[in-house]
């Protein structure tokens, strides 16, 4: 059962969730929307690995459209905000 799994997809999880360390030591509420859009990636490499055991149509929705679509979406956010503050703080 274990050998299905990708070592490419477990060393995406091991490495995101390594990354998760010092995003969440440094947790700020200006960088909310960063955080919540990696945590967001960390959801979606979990599902990735977890669809080899079970659920794999939901669990590949949750890989596709949460761990990357909304997380896209939560970057393009943080993105859209910190640029304002710098436009604003330039005037």
């Amino acid at each position: 059962m274990l050998a299905e799994l990708s070592p490419l997809e477990v060393t995406g999880l091991v490495v995101s969730l390594v990354g998760l360390i010092p995003v969440v030591t440094q947790y700020r509420s200006e960088t909310k929307l960063f955080t919540a859009g990696y945590v967001l990636l960390v959801v979606g490499m979990l599902a990735t690995n977890l669809e080899t055991f079970a659920l794999e149509p939901v669990l590949n929705l949750v890989e596709h459209g949460v761990g990357i679509g909304l997380a896209g979406v939560m970057f393009l956010a943080a993105a859209y905000v910190r640029r304002k503050e710098v436009i604003t703080a330039g005037e």
